[in-house]
């Protein structure tokens, strides 16, 4: 029957059983152990104390009796009584001679008088326990319960040899009294720590199965198709093998899926590699066209351009200063100079320098720029709205930032349809000017707001672009030593940011571009 009942318990219930079962023993015998230490503790106390208290009493005694034993105690003999009493385990005492006649015995206390045992026995019955100072005692066990110490003190005489020897007898009440109070006390902290040990053999139990049980989880998740299930491994005992053990066979089985997906995600990743491969090489040969047709074109128009400003030139030195077509004429020439330095620049964008460096007033140039634009068609219903501090005069290529300009507010423009309101803010901040164009378009998406300066990424419809103009306007301001960024506002529209500095550094141009024709 036994044997059909532990089949039926589970490991936890068999563990608590267990645990729970050696625990009580191992307290119920820990705490008779210590019982029977108190016990005897207070025993030896009792004892010590007694041997010191008739050691001390014995001479005072004498000194009050000066040798008349008579039965009735004359002369105030019986302040004994009172002397005695501070010992309260004390029952009676008596002198007996050196032959062992009781020469004197004592009424009993007070608080012995109901006191039942034979005088004649425990007076006159032998010690069985000698002591080092002289003294004899022993343990009388009264027939009704409880116990009696007796005590043999002797009593010297001047010569230092004792004359008669004083009993004291003492009673083991409160001694017992108080072990039966450790014995209580002792029983009591014995159930709250019975108590105490089914929580911990609980505990245990828990602590034994919760591995297990995770084991069997992780198979059961093994089996349904998550390699990825491991066990905490939590010490080196058998369940710590055995987790480890399954982790290692989880760990093996996940392996030829891992190199599967790897194999997978490495096709996936070279697939796209060759995909940005080819994006880029196709960028390259664009860029490698848009050089050649750059030099092709630069070469086609410079020759023309050259032509007219040299003829240009020439009608302007035969022309008098307060002729009304000397004026075109130095507007012919400077158009023709700037259109040769644009070309110029589309070359720079395969070969990258900055142009001719001059001191420039950044105010200026920002109103020349838009007072050309304002009368165009596309700014017809655009409100332009400038604002400016004090600004210090740059050292940049006049031509160049004026291309950058129009590039921004052309692009505004066009983001608002020609209705809108485009801003330019001039603000000087720690070394730096700042030219903040914006607008009040529907702003740029997030995704493109990096995109905007790659060669050839345009978000205007086909044939409306080729994608150029905001990397060109990129490299011209980093080749200053500025920066271009664009970020959209919290109102709407989209925010151009040019970041120029204030001192340029030095450079040495060995070949500065001539505006002559040769």
């Amino acid at each position: 029957m036994l044997r059909a009942l532990a089949m039926k318990l589970t490991l936890g219930q068999k563990l608590f059983i267990y645990t729970s079962l050696l625990l009580v023993l191992l307290l119920c015998a820990t705490f008779l152990f210590l019982e029977r230490i108190e016990t005897r503790q207070w025993e030896e106390y009792l004892q010590t104390q007694s041997l010191s208290f008739s050691r001390l009493a014995t001479p005072e005694l004498q000194k009050r009796f000066r040798g008349d034993f008579s039965v009735t105690p004359t002369d105030g003999r019986s302040e004994y009584f009172d002397f005695l009493a501070i010992n309260r385990d004390l029952v009676t005492f008596a002198f007996a001679s050196a032959t062992g006649r009781v020469i004197y015995r004592s009424p009993r206390f007070p608080d012995f008088i109901d006191l039942e045992f034979s005088d004649d026995q425990l007076f006159a019955g032998a010690m069985e326990v000698d002591l080092p100072s002289g003294a004899r005692c022993r343990t009388e066990k009264l027939p009704q319960g409880g116990r009696l110490f007796a005590v043999e003190v002797p009593a010297l005489g001047p010569s230092g040899d004792p004359v008669l020897y004083a009993r004291f007898i003492f009673s083991y009440d409160s001694v017992d009294q108080r072990i039966n109070e450790v014995r209580a006390h002792f029983v009591r902290l014995l159930f709250v720590s019975v108590l105490a040990s089914f929580f911990l053999a609980g505990v245990v139990a828990k602590q034994m199965v919760r591995p297990i049980r995770e084991l069997n989880r992780a198979v059961l998740a093994v089996a349904a198709g998550d390699l990825q299930t491991r066990i905490r491994v939590t010490g080196a005992d058998e369940i710590g093998e055995l987790s480890r053990a399954f982790n290692e066979m989880a760990a093996s089985l996940a392996v030829s899926r891992a190199e599967l997906t790897d194999a997978n995600e490495a096709l996936i990743d070279a697939n796209l590699e060759m995909r940005q491969m080819q994006e880029g090489l196709l960028r390259a040969e664009r860029l490698a066209a848009i050089g050649q047709l750059a030099a092709g074109v630069s070469h086609e128009i410079d020759n023309p351009v050259g032509i007219i400003l040299g003829l240009a030139e020439l009608m302007l030195e035969e022309t008098p200063s307060d002729d009304f077509r000397y004026e075109d004429l130095k507007a012919i020439i400077e158009e023709c100079k700037r259109c040769r330095r644009i070309t110029g620049g589309l070359l720079g964008f395969a070969r990258s320098s900055v142009g001719a460096l001059g001191e420039v007033d950044l105010m200026q140039l920002v109103q020349s720029t838009l007072d050309a634009l304002r009368p165009q068609k596309l700014f017809k219903r655009v409100e332009i709205v400038v604002q400016a501090e004090e600004l210090p005069p740059l050292q940049v290529d006049a031509d160049q930032i004026r291309q950058v300009l129009i590039n921004l507010c052309l692009n505004a423009a066009q983001a608002m349809s020609g209705r809108g309101r485009l801003t330019v803010n001039l603000a000087r901040q720690d070394g730096f000017v700042l030219v903040d164009v914006s607008d009040t378009g529907p702003g740029i998406p997030p995704q493109a707001l990096e995109q905007v300066f790659a060669p050839f990424y345009s978000t205007k419809g086909r044939g409306e672009g080729t994608g150029l103009g905001l990397s060109i306007c990129r490299r011209l301001i980093e080749e200053h030593r500025g920066e271009l960024t664009v970020a959209n506002l919290p109102s709407g529209g989209a925010l151009f940011r040019i970041r120029l500095p204030i001192e340029f550094p030095e450079k040495n141009f060995d070949n500065q571009p001539s505006d002559s024709i040769g």
